[in-house]
């Protein structure tokens, strides 16, 4: 009863202070998917302090947050279209959160992310599938749960586990996101569509998914 209470709090909180219900979902994933981690940690494309960072619990014996240009106030500047400056087996665990979609050559970036971990190491990764173009700078495309499987393997990790978050009526919320212009009619919105979610028939969502997007573990 006290997790369900603090989740609903939660909520509230992200809504009124002006999250998307897909940053709210994202957050959520990370709170059930990053925590009681241990070691060295990559937070590649992070631009500086995430909401996100608040959700997740590490023991860290060495920490490094990387962004794209010197605005972001990171701890490096990384090209993730080119050699990453890191050397091999470093990390125990690595953050790729929503920037595979701007990448040139994703499944160069995905080999190169592998190289860096650790045998053993772990990536955590999100890619959104239903969502407007976000040129950071750039945007290329929207993945499939079966081409990320398949680049992620095509790179040496095993033990691939894709979780979706969202589906019909969320993504919907999640696209006219500005046309609610209020956080109270966001709050409203946003409860319903979850609620919506709930009754879409489990065969639609394994056979057809339509999730806002999807997050991903996956072992080296």
């Amino acid at each position: 009863m006290v997790k369900k209470m603090n989740k609903i709090f939660d909520f509230i909180r992200q809504v009124y202070s002006g999250k998307t219900i897909a940053r709210i979902l994202f957050n959520w994933q990370v709170e059930n998917n990053c925590k009681e981690l241990k070691g060295v940690f990559v937070d590649l494309a992070s631009g500086g302090k995430p909401s996100y960072q608040r959700y997740w619990k590490l023991n860290c014996d060495k920490f490094i947050s990387s962004g794209y240009n010197t605005a972001n106030k990171t701890d490096l500047i990384i090209d993730l279209n080119k050699k990453i400056p890191i050397i091999d087996n470093l990390a125990d665990n690595i953050f790729l959160f929503n920037a595979l979609y701007i990448l040139k050559k994703p499944e160069e970036a995905l080999r190169e992310i592998f190289r860096i971990l650790k045998p053993g190491g772990r990536l955590f990764l999100s890619s959104p599938f239903i969502a407007n173009e976000m040129p950071e700078p750039d945007d290329y495309c929207r993945f499939t749960s079966q081409k990320l499987k398949e680049m992620l393997n095509t790179a040496g990790f095993a033990g691939v586990k894709i979780i979706p978050y969202g589906e019909r009526f969320s993504a919907t919320a999640y696209l006219l996101h500005n046309f609610f212009f209020f956080n109270t009619l966001r709050f409203f919105v946003f409860s319903a569509a979850l609620l919506l979610d709930k009754i879409i028939p489990p065969r639609m969502k394994d056979n057809h998914p339509a999730p806002i997007g999807y997050f991903i573990i996956a072992r080296k």
